[in-house]
């Protein structure tokens, strides 16, 4: 260990820190440990982030902070080696890849699946028609055979405080899954995201990398699960790169067990002409918080994002999203529905970035909350940050209860307050679901979603 290393490492930290330290020195050094050990530094340096931090005003992490994590253990190994687990961290009905795979309810005919546990992925089967036009592999394999096209996808290392835990992932991930697409796919690819660990906190590290060739096309789903109800911590990280005039449906949706606590970063680069549509869908998790990054990086690229945040029981979802217009003629638009019952708190930060020269970008922001209960809360702030003429960019936020109008319409039609308020509630997130593409994944959220709004009986006859 250098003196510039032991000076870092041996400041004042807490429990966390030493937990991830401790963590990073058990580690095997590998072709990528000079990025890995900057990434590790940096993070050790500027420490966990805290409600002084911009972005992370309204969440607390101090009671993470104060706990110790273990390495979420790599339970394919075991699985593999086809011996008994007796450690309690899988159930006798989930000892197979595709009992896990099971746990995932976007898991279903027609759907290609991949499974990642606990950051370790199962690659599937050569020659399998279902994945046909997608190249896999192991960000662990690729690091060995080809270290320097992995290192493009992890530098440059930020100081960013949104990108704080991304460092931490980069330090601490020990396998991954890397994609490339080399054609236009109509058939939807599943990844299904299972953290799991045993009775003491442990933390997982996932790490997709999505690579899209010019003129393709894929839609992209991944679902964040847990196994147990263990104090759970997922740190996921997904890089998606998107050539020219390529196109790309992307999801990620949590629903892991209120126990849980998952960070996830979503980085997204756009070539000339690519058009991305992003969905990101909290569900479940007792803290969520979502980081996207997109950047548009030359004319043509087109962003669209939608985020449906629901607050439920003592939930905590944060959403932060940046897009970046550095080219010309580029397009994004934000689009975020949050709902918050119990005593739940969801918060929605979106920010547009025009560059220097970026000529013509068009943007707008649009959040709307809907607060179902008198405990719960909901915060959001659109920014604007312009340093180019000529440019269209509109951003708005309201936060409120029912419309007492539309409600009284309703009632006026004969509909009682039950059946009227519920349809309401359901019409508010319409704005989101009606631009999923995939049938069977729209389904499969609202099954979930209206699992957890008031009325839910009311809401299932009008499917």
């Amino acid at each position: 260990m250098n003196l510039a290393t032991h000076s870092v490492l041996s400041a004042p930290q807490s429990a966390a820190l030493r937990s991830f330290e401790a963590q990073w020195l058990s580690r095997s050094a590998d072709s990528l440990h000079e990025v890995r050990e900057q990434a590790m530094q940096r993070f050790l340096r500027l420490g966990l982030p805290t409600t002084r931090d911009d972005s992370w005003h309204h969440t607390n992490l101090r009671h993470l902070a104060a706990a110790s994590f273990l390495d979420a253990p790599n339970l394919l190994g075991e699985l593999a080696k086809r011996e008994p687990l007796n450690d309690g961290l899988l159930s006798a009905s989930t000892t197979t890849p595709g009992a896990l795979v099971k746990l995932s309810w976007l898991a279903c005919d027609g759907v290609a699946t991949v499974l990642m546990v606990n950051g370790y992925p199962v690659l599937p089967k050569p020659n399998d028609a279902s994945f046909d036009g997608i190249c896999f592999n192991s960000l662990r394999e690729l690091a060995r055979v080809n270290p320097t096209s992995l290192m493009g996808f992890l530098q440059p290392l930020a100081d960013s405080e949104r990108q704080r835990w991304s460092l931490l992932n980069t330090a601490l991930f020990v396998d991954g899954l890397h994609l490339k697409i080399d054609a236009r796919r109509t058939q939807p690819l599943l990844i299904v995201h299972v953290a799991t660990g045993a009775g003491e906190a442990s933390c997982a590290y996932s790490r997709v990398i999505i690579e899209t060739a010019p003129n393709t096309a894929a839609t992209i789903i991944e679902h964040h699960v847990s196994l147990s109800d263990s104090p759970l911590l997922s740190n996921s990280a997904t890089h998606l790169h998107l050539g020219a005039n390529a196109e790309i449906e992307h999801y990620r949706v949590f629903s892991t067990h209120a126990s849980a606590t998952h960070v996830d970063t979503l980085d997204i680069h756009q070539d000339r002409d690519s058009r991305c549509k992003q969905f990101s869908i909290a569900l479940g998790g007792g803290l969520v918080r979502t980081n996207l990054e997109a950047h548009l990086n030359a004319a043509g690229a087109s962003l669209d994002s939608y985020s449906l945040l629901v607050g439920h029981a003592a939930r905590h979802v944060d959403c932060v999203n940046v897009a970046s217009h550095n080219a010309p003629h580029t397009r994004s638009r934000q689009t975020a529905r949050a709902i918050a019952s119990g005593e739940s708190r969801v918060i929605f930060n979106s920010k547009v970035v025009v560059k220097a020269g970026a000529l013509h970008s068009d943007s707008q922001q649009s959040c709307r909350g809907l607060l179902l209960s008198a405990k719960a809360e909901i915060d959001t702030r659109p920014q604007l940050e312009i340093h180019a003429d000529e440019v269209k960019c509109a951003h708005g936020a309201s936060i409120g209860r029912l419309d007492p109008d539309m409600l009284f319409y309703m009632l006026s039609r004969g509909l009682d307050r039950d059946t009227a308020q519920s349809l309401l509630v359901f019409a508010f997130l319409a704005d989101v679901l009606t631009g999923m593409s995939v049938p069977a994944a729209r389904s499969a959220i609202e099954t979930d979603l209206i699992a957890q709004l008031p009325d839910s009986q009311v809401l299932r006859k009008f499917r």
